[in-house]
């Protein structure tokens, strides 16, 4: 999340970023000062998105999974939102969490 704010920073762009588990709960959130408040939803559903599937949020894929393991979590009224700007966390092969990024100009600038 700090490098993440720090980009932003450096970039001259306000951000909300998050961090979820593979399961799509919640570790971590921080909103910039002076990004608009829905950047807080985006970054949230767009982690989720990218920790559903292992994969980013913005890559095109059709696929869904009735039981897939952020159901829970999206169930209980959190976004998916499959969208560019969220990445999978994976280490030594398996997915631990994802990062979401919203609020940049653009989804790509989210995902840079």
């Amino acid at each position: 999340m700090a490098a993440a704010l720090a980009k932003a920073t450096e970039v001259g762009q306000k951000i909300s970023v998050t961090v979820c588990d593979a399961d799509g709960h919640l570790v971590g959130h921080q909103r910039m000062d002076g990004v608009f408040t829905e950047a807080s939803r985006g970054s949230i559903g767009k982690a989720v998105a990218a920790a559903e599937f292992g994969r980013p949020s913005g890559d095109n894929w059709n696929e869904t999974m009735e039981h897939s393991r952020t159901s829970t979590v999206t169930g209980a009224g959190a976004p998916n939102i499959r969208t560019r700007g969220g990445l999978p966390i994976i280490r030594n092969g398996e997915v631990e969490g994802a990062i979401g990024v919203s609020g940049a100009g653009t989804n790509e600038q989210d995902e840079q």
